[in-house]
Formats: C-alpha cells, structure tokens, sequence
C-alpha cells in the first residue's frame, strides 16, 4: 500500500540511506555486517536487528510531485524468516533534506500509520509495522544506535 500526497512519507533510508542496492551478488537479502561482505547499512543494521530482509523497494522522490522535504522513500519487507517476498511486518523508512521536514513526516506518518512504531534520527523518518512491530522497531532502533553511534527517538 502507497501513501503518496504531501506525506508519502516514511522511512529506513539514509543511514538507512546511504544503504541502498544490493550486495555484489545482486542479493538484497539482510545480510550482516561482518566478514568485509558489501552490505548496506540498511541491511546491516536489519541483520543486526534479528531479521532478515525478505524483499525491499526503494523510490527516489520527485520533488515538484510531493513539495519540498522527502528525497527517498525505502520499504524492508521483513522477517525472523522469509516465507514469502511480502510480509505483514514493514520497515518504512524516508530521508528527509532538513530537521523540519523531519518533524512534519513523524507527523504525518503518525497519522498515517495509527498502528506502528514512528520514530526519528537525523534526516530519517523509521515506521515500523505488522504484529510484531514492537520488538522489530526496538531491535532496529537499538542496532541502528549501536551500528550509528545517533539515537533514535521514538514518536509514537
């Protein structure tokens, strides 16, 4: 399910962000970041979190489309195991370009997402939902705060 209008907003992006592609395989699975493999932070942090990536979709953001403050939108599909490409349990996660546009997507996606995790650091905004998105956002913000050495404050 898209979000698109002002908000279209959400996600594990730029530490998360300067986390995209796949590794040199061509695997976009979660893998960890030991071992001098070519994970991305992204995927790192997911791996260190306990779950693995079972699919992910990433979409670069046109700025005369939604206004001003999102750049790019990522969504990890995750798991404790992959059955499937898509599972009920979502990582959204949106690089944003200033601290205000931060706190208008938490916003937003606040609003949006009545039912996850919303939470922030730096320039990103981290969703987390499905059934178990309570100790998935709490495995994530705690590896993206020990990978990151930056806090992660959770929102709603």
């Amino acid at each position: 399910m898209r979000l698109r209008a002002g908000l279209l907003a959400m996600l594990l992006a730029a530490a998360l962000a300067g986390c995209g592609g796949s590794d040199d395989n061509g695997d976009d699975n979660g893998s960890t970041s030991g071992g001098g493999n070519t994970a991305s932070p992204a995927q790192a942090i997911i791996a260190d979190a306990g779950l693995q990536i079972c699919s992910r979709e990433e979409e670069q953001i046109a700025q005369s489309t939604i206004g001003p403050g999102l750049q790019l939108l990522v969504d990890f599909y995750v798991g404790k195991t992959c059955p499937t490409k898509v599972t009920p349990n979502l990582i959204r996660v949106g690089q944003f370009d200033s601290r205000e546009s931060v706190d208008s997507g938490a916003q937003k996606a606040t609003t949006a997402y009545p039912n996850s995790v919303v939470m922030t650091s730096g320039a990103l905004v981290i969703v987390v939902t499905g059934p178990q998105k309570d100790a998935n956002a709490k495995a994530v913000g705690k590896a993206y705060t020990e990978n990151t050495g930056s806090p992660v404050e959770t929102v709603s």
